[in-house]
């Protein structure tokens, strides 16, 4: 009777728990200069998104850029979100935002501020795994702003993050294939391993 107690919960658990796990490389000129590395955990009312990235490039320079990324949805409305990241070892960006009280408040080192979104449904990070059919906008936890997604044509959205930064997202059967990533340093492409 206990086996078959435990056992019951075994299963009852794993099946209000999934995680799908997505790693891409990052391409620049054919050469693979980092990963981009994303799990995705569904509970029964929640989902949280973790991002690991780590490249080596070179522009002039050598940079290595690290960063950490969560994301923390409850019955679809993001809850919290944090970006940590650092380029050469220094720390480049450090915030997290959270909802509290109906409103999102920005955290980080330098400031606290509260902004000026009623709900948020859809990030960036979510693009990875579910094609924006229908978005307009979509959130950068980066920049802590919604950031226009303009669809190109069937499967293909291009983000714009600043006049000369974007990302051109590529989906089939509304699962992404390949992002190229467009900056006035260097252009990359981020393909599924």
């Amino acid at each position: 009777m206990l086996f078959l107690l435990v056992a019951t919960n075994f299963y009852a658990i794993n099946d209000s728990h999934k995680s799908n796990v997505i790693t891409y490389n990052v391409v620049k000129n054919n050469t693979i200069i980092g990963t981009i590395k994303i799990n995705k955990q569904t509970f029964k009312d929640s989902i949280t998104y973790t991002l690991e990235s780590n490249i080596e490039a070179r522009y002039i320079l050598k940079f290595k850029i690290t960063g950490e990324e969560k994301s923390i949805y409850k019955d679809d409305i993001l809850m919290y979100s944090s970006v940590f990241r650092t380029v050469n070892n220094k720390l480049k960006t450090n915030h997290s935002i959270s909802l509290n009280n109906g409103r999102y408040k920005l955290q980080s080192s330098k400031e606290i501020r509260i902004l000026d979104f009623d709900s948020i449904t859809h990030n960036l990070i979510t693009m990875y795994f579910k094609e924006p059919i229908g978005l307009q906008n979509i959130f950068c936890d980066n920049l802590s702003q919604m950031v226009p997604v303009k669809a190109i044509r069937d499967g293909i959205y291009r983000v714009e993050f600043s006049k000369d930064k974007y990302n051109i997202f590529h989906y089939e059967n509304g699962e992404c294939f390949k992002i190229e990533a467009f900056s006035p340093l260097f252009d990359v492409t981020l393909i599924p391993v």
